[in-house]
């Protein structure tokens, strides 16, 4: 027995529509790309933070680690070089996840990840915005940094 061609029609348009990057996109869950990158920048840990990162913002990263300016890495994705000891995170949209860093009193400041598709599929950080002003950015800061402002 043969089957209808429309009823394998519509079960490969379901299974391929569940490869395309919409479907993808959707189901990528940013709140926990945002709490890595707190758990991950309160620790300091550059390099647990490193495959999170973009490829542009990883190149930036590495031209600016010469110079010894460059703050270390539990406040370098962060607006102040105070270390705070809260930082949480919630999707504004699928380009921003919000990250609130605080005091336990709750004192503290809101700084914005940037969120890009990578050629290889994968989501990652692109750039920090920071509560200063829209033009403060990490990548602006490293490329500062790196003499290349």
């Amino acid at each position: 027995m043969r089957p209808a061609p429309m009823l394998i029609a519509a079960a490969l348009a379901g299974a391929l529509g569940a490869a395309t990057p919409a479907a993808a996109a959707s189901a990528f869950n940013y709140d926990e790309l945002g709490f890595e990158f707190c758990r991950l920048t309160l620790a300091g840990d550059l390099a647990g933070l490193r495959p999170l990162l973009s490829r542009g913002l990883v190149r930036a990263l590495d031209q600016a680690a010469g110079n010894p300016s460059l703050p270390p890495p539990d406040v370098l994705f962060q607006t102040y070089t105070t270390p705070v000891p809260v930082c949480g995170a919630r999707t504004v949209n699928a380009a921003l996840v919000q990250i609130t860093r605080s005091q336990p009193d709750g004192t503290g400041w809101n700084d914005y990840i940037v969120v890009v598709p990578e050629p290889d599929g994968q989501t990652r950080i692109d750039d920090v915005l920071f509560a200063i002003r829209k033009s403060d950015t990490l990548m602006s800061r490293l490329q500062g940094l790196a003499g290349q402002d």
